[in-house]
């Protein structure tokens, strides 16, 4: 997508450049225009927009146009919409840094903050806005800053803008949070057109979009509307197919839908993972304070004590096998820390590749639960359905806090022997192995940017889990014998 940064600035156009650098960003000396637009409004929004407006009417191309002003609280909050000229029609960085502490000379209060205002103009007008927060120095710190960027200082990072790098700066900026607000936006306006595409396409109907659901570290599901039907539009999120295949995924969704225990799928496409089912109106599950174990475990004994199986074993070890080259390919080093308890983990691969496998849901944590008007329990998402233990979804439903996959596993079973302990606490070591492995994929793809998770965290809390898991595993590993 290709955006028109209505401005001459070089050293805006790089920081803009810079945070929005997903799209083709062009600024008006890539078009060799020399229009001044005179920022004669009372605002930064109405100085934003006159400069949006003139080069949107111009070029018919989407433009966005900032205005940014620095307000400064013992001067009742100059010098605001006029800090580019605030020594002066011929101003400088340089006059308007003197000016600034001149006037501010003795005077203890030197609180102040930067506010970016961004008009978005595509057919509609829309305003973003960034706020940061900090100090006006006592005197210029660094010479040929951008700006004020050499008299105004962050506590919190304790420098002033011109001392930080520009990654350091391109974080906390005003105008970073002010375009960082325009790109969630534009990220969610592309996605939604290209959710009403796929549902009309579909359903061959005009639709509308009814609101977002939200769970899961990476997919993009929709509610939508149709004639007064409603369903639920699914778009896989960036490399997702690297870990799901959706032509398993279809064969069980058809195979789970005899069970009468989940939303009807209408359409799966095998090549890109969209999918659009009708909507199943109830309560998530994790949105609980209590979970409703009987029903939990009811319904995952109908899965597994069936007759049916899938066509496929989840193969646990060929698959984390899988996940690692992954990362290796893109040269990832694992830690020490992690082959340790990996090489202590694969001690059990004969104990658990030889219990008997059922059908599982495999994906069983209390997201994917929803307790329908109807006050029937239903579960969703058949990704990672398959044959193995199933004692493997018990710890699938310990993702947010182990003791409530602890309780399932003792609603599941009458008696809980050691044997059941150990295949629990293994089976969740597993599935941590497994989504450190997802979750590093994932920072290192640049999705932790993208999708706003902290993906590198997310793996890191995984391995710490594994320990905690693996300790668990030693007081009981006397079962396998």
């Amino acid at each position: 997508m290709k955006i028109l940064f209505a401005s001459h600035n070089k050293e805006k156009l790089e920081e803009v450049k810079n945070i929005l650098n997903e799209y083709e960003v062009i600024s008006l000396n890539d078009l060799d225009d020399k229009d001044e637009i005179e920022e004669n409004g009372n605002s930064l929004e109405e100085n934003a927009f006159l400069k949006a407006n003139h080069f949107y009417q111009k070029y018919h191309l989407p433009v966005i146009s900032d205005d940014t002003g620095l307000f400064v609280k013992a001067l009742n909050g100059k010098p605001g919409i006029h800090s580019a000229r605030y020594s002066g029609n011929n101003a400088t960085y340089k006059s308007n840094n003197q000016k600034l502490l001149h006037e501010l000379e003795g005077i203890a209060d030197r609180e102040a903050y930067f506010e970016t205002v961004i008009c978005y103009i595509d057919g509609e007008i829309k305003y973003f806005y960034g706020r940061a927060n900090g100090e006006i120095t006592l005197k210029v710190l660094t010479d040929n800053a951008f700006g004020y960027d050499s008299v105004f200082y962050v506590p919190s990072l304790k420098k002033t803008y011109a001392e930080m790098s520009k990654d350091e700066k391109n974080k906390i900026s005003h105008r970073y949070k002010a375009l960082d607000a325009f790109s969630t936006y534009l990220k969610e306006s592309l996605l939604e057109k290209k959710v009403l595409a796929y549902a009309e396409e579909i359903l061959n109907k005009d639709c509308e979009i009814v609101e977002r659901l939200l769970g899961g570290m990476s997919n993009y599901t929709y509610v939508i509307k149709c004639d007064n039907e409603l369903y639920t539009l699914r778009i896989p999120g960036e490399f997702a197919e690297a870990f799901v295949d959706r032509i398993k995924e279809e064969q069980n969704v058809k195979l789970m839908e005899q069970f009468n225990i989940s939303n009807k799928t209408l359409y799966l496409n095998v090549n890109n993972g969209v999918k659009l089912g009708k909507y199943l109106k109830g309560t998530i599950l994790s949105t609980l304070n209590d979970y409703p174990y009987e029903k939990v475990s009811d319904l995952l004994k109908m899965i597994h004590n069936s007759s049916k199986l899938s066509l496929y074993d989840y193969e646990p070890f060929t698959r984390l096998s899988t996940y690692e080259n992954y990362l290796k390919e893109i040269d990832f080093v694992f830690p020490n820390e992690y082959l340790e308890l990996r090489n202590e983990f694969n001690t059990y691969y004969d104990y658990l590749n030889n219990q008997e496998k059922v059908l599982c849901h495999g994906d069983s944590q209390p997201s994917n639960f929803i307790i329908g008007d109807d006050e029937k329990l239903y579960i969703v998402d058949f990704e990672y359905t398959a044959n193995i233990d199933p004692i493997y979804d018990i710890a699938c439903f310990a993702n947010i806090r182990l003791e409530e996959g602890l309780k399932l596993l003792k609603t599941y079973y009458q008696e809980v022997d050691d044997d059941k302990y150990l295949r629990f606490y293994l089976w969740r070591a597993f599935q941590c192995f497994q989504w450190y492995n997802v979750a590093y994929f994932k920072d290192i793809k640049g999705l932790s940017q993208k999708l706003k998770i902290d993906f590198k965290m997310v793996a890191e809390s995984y391995l710490n889990n594994i320990k905690v898991l693996m300790e668990e595993v030693n007081k009981y590993k006397n079962a396998k014998k």
